[in-house]
C-alpha cells in the first residue's frame, strides 16, 4: 500500500468509518496521486449526507462520489472488459434469440364494421381452442343446448360476456357464442363463484356450467377462466441474465438520468458491490419493455412535464444512452404509449422516421407490442402493459401498487386486454393478438411505474418500474411511482433480484 493510500485510509478512518474491502479496491482503482485525496474528500461528503449515517464505506459510496468528481476516465476499462482484466462470462457466452411472434407487418384494419366482427369472432374461436384443450372443458355444448334442456337441466359451453350488471347480491351477465344470447344468474349463495363474478369484464370468453331456469335465463353452477395451466418453464443451460429496463421517459423534466447512468455503468462492470458486477459479467439480455422516450403530447398538459419538447430529440438523446450498453449484450425493443408509434394495441416496432438514432448507434431488435421472444431456452412474453390501467380501473380489489397480481389476471383471462372500448385503444384486426395462446415462462410488463415480480402457475411474472419520478400529471391522478429499481432475472433458476440504484 502507498503512503498516499495509506494516509487516505487514515482520514476515512479518523472520521468514524470502516471501509469495506470492494470499496478499498474502487479506491486503487480511481484514486491517483493527484486525485485520492478530492476523492477521498467527496467520498466522506457522501457518506455524511446518506440517513441513517453508514458505520461503512462501501464501493457504491466510492463510485457516487467518482460520478461527481467525473473521474471515470481515470480507469475506464478497455472495450469488452471490465475493471478487471479478465474478458466478462457473457462476451465469451454465445446468446440464443429467436423471435416467436412480432406484430409489425401483420396490422392493416381499416375500422369498418366487419373489422370488428372478425375480430372479435378472432378471438372466441382463439379461446374455445384452448378450452377444447382441457380435459374439463373439452365436451362442452353451446348456448343452445342449455336453453333447450328443460327445467332445471344443465348446460356446459364457451361464451363470450356482453354486458355484465350487478345488483344487490346478484350479478347478471349476457353472454353470447355468435348463434344464442341467454342471461346467467350469479348469487351469493356461492362466495366462490360470487367473487370468480365480481371480476369478470365484458367481452371476457368463459366456459360455464349452468341449471336452467325460465325463459332464456340461467344459472350459473361454475365459471371457468382459460387459465394458463401448470407448466414446468424452459432455463438456460447456463447462469446468465436478462435486465428489464422499462418506462426510461427521456425527455421529461423528472427523468432519472444519474440513476439511469449507474445502471448503464453497472452493466460496463463499473458500479456496484462485488455480488452485484458478478451479475453484470453475466448479463446477456437487455429488455427495453417501452416507453423509451416520454413523447409529445400523451396526456394533458404534458408539455409542463418535458424538458426536450422535440421527439426526435428525444430520440437522439435516448440512442446515446442505448449506445452504452456493451455490445456483447443483446438489446431488444418495444414500444409503449409514449412512443412514437400508433397508439392502439397491437402496436408495431417503432419506425425509423423516429428511433433511426437508436438503430443506428448499435444493433438492437426492435419489435411489436406485445412479443415473444425465447432467450436462452426461456420463452419470454413482452408486454409494455398499457391495459393494466384499464383492469385495474374495472376490477374490484386490484390496485396499481401491486401489479404483479393484475398481470396474473391476464394470464387467467389468457388476454392482455379483456375488455374492449376502455381507455386502452385497441385496433380491430382481422386476428386478435391479444390472446394469450402460448404460455410464456417469464411474462414482462411496465407501464405502471411500480417494479414487482411473482410467479404463477410456473410462469415468472415481472414488472419493470421506471426510470421517470413522479410528473405533476401523476400527482393529479393520485399516482405514486416507485422508480430507481432494476429487475435482473436468471435464466437459469428464473430467480428475480432487484438491484437498487436510486440516489442516497
Amino acid at each position: 500500500m502507498s503512503e498516499n493510500l495509506r494516509d487516505a485510509i487514515g482520514v476515512i478512518l479518523e472520521a468514524g468509518f470502516q471501509i469495506e474491502s470492494d470499496a478499498f479496491k474502487t479506491l486503487v482503482q480511481f484514486g491517483r496521486a493527484e486525485t485520492l485525496r478530492p476523492l477521498i474528500d467527496e467520498v466522506l461528503k457522501v457518506a455524511g449526507s446518506v440517513e441513517p449515517r453508514p458505520l461503512f464505506i462501501s464501493s457504491d459510496l466510492v463510485l457516487k462520489a467518482v460520478e461527481k468528481l467525473e473521474l471515470i476516465g481515470n480507469r475506464q476499462p478497455e472495450a469488452g472488459t471490465s475493471l478487471g482484466a479478465e474478458r466478462r462470462f457473457a462476451q465469451e457466452y454465445e446468446a440464443r434469440l429467436e423471435v416467436v411472434f412480432d406484430p409489425t407487418g401483420k396490422l392493416g384494419t381499416t375500422g369498418v364494421f366487419d373489422d370488428f366482427l372478425h375480430y372479435f369472432r378472432s378471438r372466441f374461436e382463439k379461446m374455445s381452442a384452448l378450452f377444447r384443450q382441457r380435459i374439463d372443458t373439452r365436451s362442452g355444448g353451446t348456448i343452445a343446448d342449455a336453453l333447450a334442456s328443460g327445467a332445471n337441466g344443465r348446460g356446459r359451453f364457451v361464451c363470450m360476456v356482453v354486458d355484465k350488471r350487478e345488483r344487490d347480491n346478484r350479478i347478471f351477465l349476457t353472454v353470447d357464442d355468435y348463434d344464442e344470447e341467454a342471461v346467467v344468474l350469479v348469487t351469493d349463495a356461492n362466495p366462490s363463484l360470487w367473487q370468480t363474478a365480481r371480476r369478470l369484464s365484458r367481452d371476457q370468453v368463459l366456459f360455464l356450467e349452468t341449471r336452467k331456469s325460465s325463459g332464456k335465463l340461467l344459472v350459473a353452477e361454475n365459471i371457468v377462466l382459460p387459465e394458463i395451466p401448470e407448466h414446468r418453464p424452459g432455463r438456460a443451460q447456463e447462469e446468465v441474465y436478462a435486465v428489464l429496463l422499462s418506462d426510461v421517459h427521456v425527455g421529461s423534466k423528472v427523468f432519472m438520468e444519474d440513476e439511469f447512468k449507474r445502471v448503464l455503468g453497472w452493466l460496463r462492470g463499473q458500479v456496484g458491490d462485488h455480488s452485484q458486477r458478478e451479475i453484470a459479467d453475466r448479463v446477456k439480455h437487455v429488455i427495453i419493455g417501452g416507453d423509451l422516450v416520454d413523447g409529445i403530447g400523451i396526456y394533458p398538459r404534458q408539455e409542463v412535464d418535458l424538458k426536450i419538447p422535440d421527439i426526435y430529440e428525444q430520440y437522439r438523446l435516448a440512442s446515446k444512452f442505448v449506445e452504452e450498453i456493451p455490445e456483447h449484450m443483446e438489446v431488444i425493443l418495444i414500444p409503449g404509449n409514449h412512443d412514437a408509434v400508433r397508439q392502439a394495441l397491437p402496436q408495431p416496432r417503432i419506425p425509423r422516421d423516429f428511433a433511426g438514432p437508436v438503430y443506428e448507434g448499435r444493433k438492437v431488435v426492435s419489435l411489436g407490442d406485445p412479443s415473444e421472444v425465447r432467450l436462452d431456452g426461456v420463452d419470454f412474453l413482452l408486454f409494455h402493459g398499457t391495459s393494466l390501467m384499464d383492469i385495474i380501473s374495472a376490477v374490484p380489489g386490484f390496485d396499481y401498487r401491486r401489479p404483479v397480481e393484475v398481470m396474473e389476471y391476464q394470464l387467467r383471462a389468457r388476454h392482455l386486454a379483456p375488455e374492449y372500448g376502455k381507455n386502452t385503444p385497441i385496433g380491430p384486426e382481422l386476428e386478435d393478438w391479444l390472446v394469450v395462446e402460448h404460455v410464456p415462462d417469464v411474462f414482462i410488463s411496465g407501464h405502471v411505474h411500480v417494479p414487482g415480480s411473482g410467479a404463477y402457475r410456473g410462469t415468472t411474472i415481472v414488472n419493470g418500474g421506471a426510470w421517470q419520478g413522479q410528473t405533476d400529471y401523476q400527482k393529479r391522478m393520485g399516482l405514486v411511482p416507485q422508480p430507481g429499481l432494476l429487475p435482473v432475472i436468471n435464466l437459469q433458476s428464473l430467480q428475480v433480484r432487484m438491484i437498487d440504484f436510486r440516489s442516497g
